[in-house]
């Protein structure tokens, strides 16, 4: 009988071919296109685990894969095999040998998600792709004040789309959220356990209706006191969205 070691791997990739990071038949997506590539190491179905689901357009620089092979290879040769075969939208940073029982999504402690603008009259192709473009100059004071109301574990049905799952519990915890001005560059983080379908997209959707006036602190305050489905309508764009980092006990990707 073979013996099962179980390994996690850090990924990271550009979202804008992907239709997300879940496997499903007849779209391209980072799992199946993972799953391909272990599929030809092993010439059998390998199954994986991601630590996160980002959907079509997310990027990530420090996804998290988990799975068993009976393979004896060094977490080096692993990480070489392979960026070997994965096409050029997805790269293993690194690799490690983990505990059976490790699960690599129900094990993470935080998450972290950058959402970036770029506020100019026009912009860059080459910033275009991981960056939602907004026309105008954006107070980071005034952004930091608003983002702030998201700390602390609040019901966020509000900020989730209608089709996401009804029969779940919608209250999340956010440890923090910070915003950075560079330029004409902004980046919002938000840290967390664990988020909703679309939660971060559309806090950031509140987020910018707050800066152009259509939203002010006190109804976004009563979005969060008095949670309603569809509240939030404003979904900015897949692509100014990374997943940047995933926390465990005793580990960090």
């Amino acid at each position: 009988m073979k013996i099962m070691n179980k390994f996690a791997t850090s990924i990271e990739y550009d979202g804008t071919s992907f239709y997300g990071s879940q496997k499903q038949n007849d779209f391209r997506t980072v799992q199946g296109t993972f799953e391909r590539v272990l599929k030809k190491i092993h010439n059998r179905n390998i199954k994986t685990e991601f630590a996160s689901r980002t959907d079509a357009g997310v990027h990530a620089s420090s996804q998290v894969v988990s799975f068993f092979s009976e393979r004896s290879s060094t977490c080096e040769e692993w990480a070489s095999a392979l960026n070997f075969y994965l096409p050029n939208d997805i790269s293993v940073n690194y690799c490690c040998s983990v505990d059976d029982n490790f699960d690599v999504r129900r094990d993470a402690k935080e998450r972290e998600y950058v959402y970036k603008i770029y506020s100019n009259s026009s912009i860059s192709p080459l910033i275009d792709r991981y960056s939602e473009h907004y026309i105008g100059d954006i107070d980071v004071l005034k952004l930091a004040s608003a983002a702030k109301l998201f700390e602390g574990k609040h019901d966020f049905l509000s900020f989730v789309g209608r089709s996401a799952p009804k029969d779940r519990s919608s209250v999340r915890e956010i440890r923090k959220v910070s915003c950075e001005k560079n330029g004409n560059n902004t980046s919002i983080r938000f840290y967390g356990q664990s988020f909703l379908y679309q939660q971060v997209r559309r806090m950031v959707g509140a987020l910018i209706l707050v800066l152009k006036n259509k939203l002010s602190n006190q109804q976004l305050a009563e979005a969060l006191s008095n949670p309603v489905r569809g509240t939030i309508n404003n979904l900015p764009s897949s692509k100014g969205l990374c997943l940047s980092s995933i926390k465990y006990e005793r580990m960090s990707f």
